[in-house]
């Protein structure tokens, strides 16, 4: 069956859409249902008609008080790339039966990897069921409490597809269980329900040694049914290559090959072409999500702070209410989205609770966001 490839200009545009109006996450994201609620709702904007007029005291169930506490994801050419080459990847495994990639993203905390992991599923998910309604194309997990035992991670997944036995009362909850092998069950349902992407979150919490064995149960999942594995976490490059060079014994097979290769090499000759093929850092595509820099035309940066100041949803909001601070926020925020997130959500709220309804410099500088503590130069 042919398969339609739609126009480059059309995915962007379905991409910016998607951006826009992603949910905020709910805790309970890794879990089937949550998961699917989170894929399905659109978190748009409140009009300001539904809104309580502004001659009257705004409380705490406002609903664009609890719209400013999440404000969405902004709308960047960066975001919209990597989900671009996202579908690109997909869409080569969804062709083939062999030779099929995982992915990485990587960068330090608080730059949006989790967002971005998230979005790369969503969007893959809403792809399919255009087309299907009873499939689960997507699994999301986090690496287990104990990533040494090899039956917490399939446990991971066994919760997210609601396989995992409750325990029937609080006594029952209290007790140490043994965990049981769901591994055909999951295999089973994943089979059944054509899973097609794993996202594994927080992988900076497992050590190589830890994850090198569960990444041959990755590998059979992707063998066996063609799941692609997207490794999520700081440092997660580094730590997916060492426990693969580990657990495949890399080095070795590397220095048997080049045997072959070279039957005349000397010893020294041997380890350098090991070691040239030793400096490739991965063997997976990696994206990187770094935080925002800081240029003199203010760049991507200032871009972000005009996808916020287009999403605040107050009635006396100043021109340029954002970007005539734009020095001060990289200053306080480092250019990361966690804390520039955190700085203008909270303001924002405080601006609408206190009736001002305008973001100043006195509502951004009161609120703590971390990294108020700024060691002295040398």
């Amino acid at each position: 069956m042919k398969t339609t490839v739609p126009a480059a200009s059309d995915a962007r545009a379905e991409i910016a859409h998607l951006v826009r109006t992603t949910p905020p996450l709910p805790s309970w994201i890794f879990s089937w249902e949550g998961w699917d609620r989170y894929v399905r709702t659109e978190f748009n904007p409140p009009d300001l008609l539904d809104c309580a007029p502004a001659d009257v005291e705004v409380d705490e169930d406002d609903p664009r008080v609890d719209y400013h506490r999440h404000l969405l994801m902004i709308d960047t050419a960066f975001l919209k790339d990597c989900l671009l080459r996202a579908r690109g990847t997909f869409g080569v495994n969804g062709n083939r039966y062999e030779g099929l990639l995982d992915m990485v993203i990587d960068g330090p905390a608080g730059t949006g990897k989790t967002y971005l992991l998230r979005l790369i599923g969503r969007e893959l998910q809403r792809r399919v069921e255009k087309h299907f309604s009873d499939r689960v194309p997507v699994v999301h997990i986090t690496v287990p409490h104990d990533p040494e035992n090899e039956l917490n991670w399939i446990w991971e997944i066994a919760s997210f597809l609601a396989l995992t036995p409750e325990p029937k009362s609080e006594a029952e909850a209290r007790q140490l269980r043994r965990i049981p092998d769901l591994s055909l069950p999951v295999r089973a349902v994943l089979e059944r329900k054509q899973t097609r992407l794993l996202l594994v979150d927080d992988i900076q919490r497992v050590s190589p040694g830890q994850l090198g064995p569960i990444l041959h149960y990755f590998d059979y999942l992707r063998t066996r049914l063609g799941i692609t594995t997207i490794f999520c976490g700081t440092g997660a490059t580094d730590i997916v290559h060492a426990a693969r060079k580990g657990c495949d014994r890399r080095d070795d097979a590397l220095w048997t090959a080049h045997q072959r290769l070279q039957p005349g090499a000397t010893t020294a000759e041997l380890r350098a072409a090991v070691a040239k093929e030793q400096n490739v850092r991965s063997l997976l595509p990696v994206t990187w999500v770094d935080p925002l820099p800081y240029s003199d035309d203010q760049g991507p940066f200032l871009a972000v702070l005009k996808g916020f100041e287009k999403n605040l949803r107050m009635r006396k909001l100043s021109k340029d209410v954002l970007t005539r601070h734009v020095q001060y926020l990289h200053d306080r925020t480092g250019g990361y989205f966690l804390y520039l997130s955190q700085l203008i959500c909270g303001a924002a709220v405080a601006a609408i609770l206190d009736g001002t309804e305008d973001v100043t410099l006195e509502h951004l500088q009161a609120i703590r966001i971390g990294r108020e503590e700024i060691l002295p130069s040398r």
